[in-house]
């Protein structure tokens, strides 16, 4: 079985057998090879989207630029990010990346998303991220041992089912939260407790640095 990465423009598949270490079944939510997940490090996590999914809400704001003049704004969703990656996009640069979900947006105004959508509800799992020598990066001299992002975290959102669940890099924001640092210490109790009935389960850490 292969699986396939879901980066922006990627077209790694691996052999699930090949990685490291290797996987029984294919992980759940949108996965992304090695090489994409030091992309997302570098250049922000709306780097590995393949692009805007749909829009959720429009606002009339005040711009910066022009003074008192309003502008319209769309909440946009991006293909294969959390909703607490949602950003807010201008109407004129929307409408030239993809006037038809404007069009559409325009037409049935519907507003389909929670705020609570954006608040993490529960860890799943903890996989390391190990970096391979011919990683792009590393190549031209990158240290990895600077980086101050060594996991990432699959995160359960609160009000949406497992199939929403994400890969999500541990320095993002949201995770300095007091919530989200209880969630961290409910799943490292989960982990000491499983370990010591001998079990692994979703606690096992996953190091995916390809083939």
């Amino acid at each position: 079985e292969l699986l396939c990465c879901d980066g922006q423009g990627c077209k790694r598949c691996f052999h699930l057998s090949c990685l490291d270490p290797p996987l029984t079944y294919a992980p759940t939510g949108f996965w992304h090879c090695i090489w994409c997940v030091k992309k997302k490090i570098e250049f922000g996590v709306h780097s590995v989207s393949e692009g805007i999914e749909s829009i959720l809400d429009a606002r009339d704001v005040v711009s910066d630029h022009e003074v008192m003049q309003r502008q319209k704004q769309y909440l946009v969703k991006y293909k294969g990010l959390a909703h607490v990656h949602n950003c807010w996009i201008p109407e004129r640069q929307l409408v030239l990346e993809t006037p038809m979900l404007v069009a559409r947006y325009k037409k049935f105004q519907t507003i389909r998303w929670k705020t609570e959508w954006t608040v993490p509800q529960r860890l799943l799992q903890k996989r390391l991220l190990s970096f391979p020598k011919d990683c792009d990066g590393y190549v031209h001299g990158h240290d990895d041992n600077d980086s101050d992002c060594h996991y990432e975290w699959l995160v359960k959102w609160t009000g949406l089912n497992y199939d929403h669940a994400t890969w999500e890099l541990e320095n993002a924001s949201f995770f300095r939260t007091p919530e989200a640092l209880n969630l961290i210490r409910d799943h490292e109790s989960r982990h000491k407790k499983a370990e010591r009935v001998g079990g692994k389960g979703t606690f096992t850490e996953l190091s995916e640095s390809g083939l």
